[in-house]
């Protein structure tokens, strides 16, 4: 993913109404949920405050997929 392309596709996520909560998925295996839309970024980088995790950051360098939150069905 290009920085171009990091920045476009916050964006375009951040920007959705009704916003929906979606996955940052870094190279490493780790996945970072959005749940809200106040999210700090450009330059291909971003960050939010979490009150469970504090500052989470991440750089567009790192980030294999962004895709839509998929919430598994209880069975």
């Amino acid at each position: 993913m290009t920085e171009q392309e990091f920045d476009q596709t916050m964006r375009s996520f951040l920007k959705r109404r009704p916003f929906f909560p979606f996955v940052v998925e870094l190279l490493n295996g780790e996945r970072i949920v959005i749940p809200f839309p106040e999210v700090a970024f450009g330059g291909g980088v971003a960050g939010f405050r979490s009150d469970e995790e504090g500052l989470v950051e991440f750089s567009y360098k790192k980030v294999s997929s962004i895709h839509v939150l998929e919430y598994e069905a209880a069975p």
